[in-house]
């Protein structure tokens, strides 16, 4: 794909997430519709929030550059306003979130995430378990040698088994992964790395959420 011709360079060179995408946002409010603004970053956790970000304000993103020497360029074309707040809300009236941030250690908190989950999506729930911070290490495959369950009563990686088979999907932030060095392939099959605008996107459309 060719690159796009931009309007206007934003360098954000040096910093950190989110502050490319905060500061992507603030310069396209200064553009007309239609415009593309070029943005230099080199962190990388930027990326994974792109396409949420872009779809979030009405604007289309355009192209990711690789990376090289520590750089990309992601650009981003100024779009019209968002669709009506109501119909969004019409479209995503069943969506459900389940925050997990409760690490191994509780495993009391991380059975109950998942059953609560199983349970909104048996009562017809988009449901999404979205892990943060100490809870993404439920989402790993190693969980059953980790798990401290009391013996005789259900394991994480049960409920995690029934929540999967009522359709419920889980999500680790990849911000979360970055920091606490997790990768794709140390996650369980059905678990996917996502941006941690994600979650901000469910927060704003969900019909119900619930902590652990």
């Amino acid at each position: 794909m060719s690159v796009p011709q931009a309007d206007r360079t934003l360098d954000c060179s040096g910093l950190k997430y989110p502050v490319p995408i905060l500061q992507a946002e603030q310069t396209l409010a200064e553009l007309f519709p239609g415009q593309v603004l070029e943005v230099v970053s080199t962190d990388a956790n930027t990326i994974p929030d792109l396409e949420t970000w872009a779809q979030r304000i009405a604007a289309d993103l355009l192209l990711v550059s690789p990376s090289a020497d520590g750089q990309f360029r992601f650009y981003v074309r100024k779009g019209r306003a968002p669709a009506a707040a109501g119909a969004r809300a019409s479209a995503d009236n069943n969506l459900f979130l389940v925050v997990l941030r409760t690490g191994l250690n509780a495993p009391g908190q991380v059975r109950a995430a998942f059953m609560y989950a199983s349970l909104a999506a048996a009562m017809g729930q988009d449901t999404v378990v979205y892990c943060v911070q100490e809870g993404a290490d439920a989402a790993k495959r190693d969980v059953a040698e980790k798990d401290v369950s009391p013996q005789g009563g259900p394991t994480i990686s049960q409920r995690i088994a029934e929540a999967l088979d009522m359709g419920v999907r889980i999500e680790v932030c990849t911000q979360t992964a970055s920091v606490r060095n997790i990768k794709a392939e140390d996650l369980i099959p059905q678990a996917k790395l996502i941006g941690g605008a994600s979650l901000i996107d469910y927060a704003m459309r969900t019909r119900g959420s619930l902590t652990f």
